[in-house]
């Protein structure tokens, strides 16, 4: 914060949206460095590079410095090349920066060692390594249930839901189909799960965030975890695949908040004030660009809309964008398809002689 402050010239508004903290928890951390927050900041006459290169001093990583600076991962690591810093080896190097719990977790459910470190932002490498480290199982025993030769009566089912046991195993152990357990289960006013799920995940959340898009990559991205622990979840709830959203289901509004949409935040409030592009550009660190394309599709007259095309312009799933603003689906692919769709060109780019010949006979006549 005080590199931000005192040498990027960055406002003490302008750092609480980045930290989401309150003003006077940024105020009181500047203070305890002994940063004059009285006085008005004013950008250091030095480059944006020896910025960078005191934040990534400050063990923090390209990635993170790129998003502070306003510039790309590929754009940070070039200009702290160019400062001539040694730039430390990619990846958490300390047992402490990888949740190794979660990990194997992780790891027990089912996923493979890739979606593992996928799921925790590290390499394949790191998290072959941290489950070795832990004595997990590199490859899970598989569970091998018998199925009767004549189905159960709905009483076991309920018997081996309160043992513990998972929708997919009672499924196997009772020769029931997925919606009779759930049937009974629901008859018998019991949950989806006895016990918390392992990863974290709310599964009645995830069923209807499920049947209000049909996806279960767009469920996933909403829910932040991996396609495939979306995918088992749903398998196991007994939740059956859609190709189509479920029409009796209300709209869900789930809201995230990611970095784009607080830099967005701070361009308008600034764009209230009555700075220009240029300067709102110069201020957070961002080009120009950028800021005239978040004022341009925002001047929409129907802000729904404008932040619809937004979150598609920012790469968001037709179906997170639904979730995200409590819309429904369709209504969010018909705005799609309105606004993005390619006029088609009314005549060919060139002409063949007989239309140049038709065209001159039509004239002449006239």
């Amino acid at each position: 914060m005080a590199v931000l402050h005192q040498s990027a010239g960055y406002s003490l508004a302008c750092l609480t949206n980045i930290y989401s903290e309150t003003p006077e928890v940024i105020r009181s951390a500047l203070l305890a460095e002994g940063v004059d927050v009285e006085a008005h900041p004013r950008p250091s006459q030095a480059p944006i590079a020896v910025t960078m290169k005191r934040l990534y001093d400050l063990k923090l990583s390209i990635d993170r410095v790129g998003w502070l600076c306003g510039y790309s991962y590929g754009q940070a690591r070039k200009i702290l090349l160019g400062t001539g810093v040694q730039l430390r080896q990619r990846g958490p190097s300390l047992e402490t920066e990888v949740d190794v719990k979660r990990l194997v977790k992780l790891r027990k459910s089912g996923l493979s060692i890739e979606a593992c470190g996928r799921d925790l932002g590290i390499s394949f490498g790191t998290a072959r390594n941290r489950l070795l480290d832990a004595g997990a199982p590199m490859r899970p025993e598989p569970i091998i249930l018998a199925r009767p030769k004549t189905p159960l009566p709905a009483s076991v089912v309920v018997d081996l839901h309160l043992q513990g046991y998972k929708n997919d195993h009672i499924r196997k152990l009772t020769g029931r189909s997925s919606s009779f357990v759930q049937h009974h289960l629901a008859r018998a006013g019991l949950p989806a799960r006895v016990n918390p799920d392992p990863l974290g995940i709310d599964t009645r959340t995830l069923v209807a965030v499920y049947r209000r898009v049909a996806s279960s990559r767009a469920t996933a991205d909403v829910l932040h975890i991996s396609a495939g622990a979306a995918l088992a979840r749903l398998w196991e709830s007994g939740q059956d695949i859609l190709d189509v959203p479920d029409p009796d289901a209300a709209p869900l509004h789930i809201p995230g908040q990611d970095p784009w949409q607080r830099r967005q935040q701070e361009i308008f409030v600034r764009a209230a004030k009555g700075q220009r592009a240029s300067e709102i550009a110069a201020d957070l660190r961002v080009p120009v660009a950028d800021v005239t394309a978040v004022m341009r599709i925002y001047q929409h007259r129907d802000r729904t809309t404008a932040e619809i095309l937004y979150r598609r312009t920012q790469g968001e799933r037709p179906g997170v964008i639904a979730i995200r603003m409590g819309l429904r689906l369709d209504r969010v692919k018909a705005v799609l398809g309105k606004y993005t769709s390619r006029p088609r060109r009314s005549t060919p780019l060139t002409k063949s002689p007989t239309q140049q010949r038709n065209r001159h006979v039509h004239r002449h006549h006239c």
